[in-house]
């Protein structure tokens, strides 16, 4: 359990039992799940500048995606679904791409009509990368695109992570709703080391999942959708980071 997968998993089946409690439903249309490890400053033509693992952002870009759509899990192409959305009041825009949704398809396959992960970036950067893609040919384009990307785009040390979440449905009275969460995470400082956002918001709900596994209370492969989701979101190592839910 890190970040994606990992902590957007958690945090968007505590959105989806909130939103059954609180509007007494047990099937939703929507579930999504968004992430940006983000530079904090973004240069054209790419807009995007590495944080963490080049190789990790190459294979999410080009392996296909795991989502529900009418209620069944299906794969979908990589970057086949562009949208622009405002996280407090910055635009991004957003694609889907691999791994991030973790166990949830399978878990909430047939309470939820359609459920996504998308990974968050700055507008401008996925024309670029589909621009990119389609001048490459041969059957290994993930290293290709991989090393385009090492060429074009620097590694910085200022950085950011963007996390949202929300759940929307029909109430028990037939009124569409919508709830939903967002965190934004600077580096963060732990004594005397300086964190980037994405070391911090990956490292803190493994300690969080290590804790629980250490405190005895979960024993075995516990999936993402299996978390003790309240329990974990405001445990000690991701409410420091995250601040709580």
């Amino acid at each position: 359990t890190g970040l994606a997968p990992g902590f957007i998993n958690v945090l968007a089946n505590q959105l989806f039992q909130d939103f059954q409690e609180i509007h007494g439903v047990d099937k939703v249309d929507h579930i999504s799940m968004k992430v940006g490890a983000l530079s904090a400053h973004a240069h054209a033509p790419h807009f995007y500048a590495f944080t963490w693992s080049p190789i990790g952002v190459a294979t999410e870009y080009m392996k296909d995606a795991v989502v529900v759509k009418d209620y069944t899990t299906q794969a979908i192409p990589a970057l086949s679904g562009n949208e622009t959305i405002i996280i407090d009041n910055i635009i991004y825009e957003d694609n889907f791409t691999s791994g991030g949704a973790a166990d949830l398809p399978k878990a909430f396959e047939g309470r939820v009509r359609d459920l996504d992960y998308k990974t968050l970036r700055y507008p401008g950067h996925y024309q670029w990368v589909k621009d990119t893609i389609a001048g490459i040919s041969g059957d290994n384009k993930i290293n290709v695109l991989e090393q385009t990307m090492l060429d074009q785009i620097p590694t910085v040390e200022e950085d950011v992570v963007i996390v949202y979440s929300s759940v929307k449905g029909k109430d028990s009275k037939g009124v569409l709703r919508m709830i939903e969460k967002s965190y934004k995470v600077n580096p963060y400082k732990v004594g005397d080391k300086m964190l980037r956002a994405i070391q911090s918001t990956t490292a803190g709900p493994l300690c969080e999942a290590a804790f629980m596994l250490l405190k005895g209370d979960l024993k075995g492969v516990i999936l993402q959708s299996q978390i003790p989701a309240r329990e974990f979101l405001n445990g000690p190592f991701v409410k420091g980071i995250y601040g709580g839910y």
